[in-house]
């Protein structure tokens, strides 16, 4: 992806946390990381989120739903799409 595509998806990435997850702005943190695929899909999607009350499991699934057609979408892949949430006592961070 070039670099105006990246960041039109990151933007739309961002947005979706914004308003399905409810995530502060702030609080979001994109990064992209590139190797070499032995085997597998060739996109892959990870999210660390802490666990809040209005995570349920249908707002989750609406979430990766969401991930999966943006993705599509903007890569024309189907990717692997991972949510992890954490209890907020469980996550130990700076800055």
């Amino acid at each position: 992806m070039d670099a105006v595509s990246l960041s039109e998806f990151s933007d739309s990435l961002a947005n979706l946390a914004m308003g399905i997850l409810k995530a502060k702005e702030n609080n979001i943190h994109i990064s992209y990381v590139t190797c070499d695929i032995s085997f597998g899909t060739p996109v892959y999607l990870e999210a660390k989120l802490r666990q809040e009350i209005f995570r349920t499991g249908p707002v989750m699934n609406e979430f990766l739903h969401q991930v999966d057609l943006l993705i599509k979408e903007k890569i024309g892949v189907v990717a692997r799409v991972r949510c992890f949430l954490y209890e907020a006592n469980d996550i130990y961070a700076i800055n």
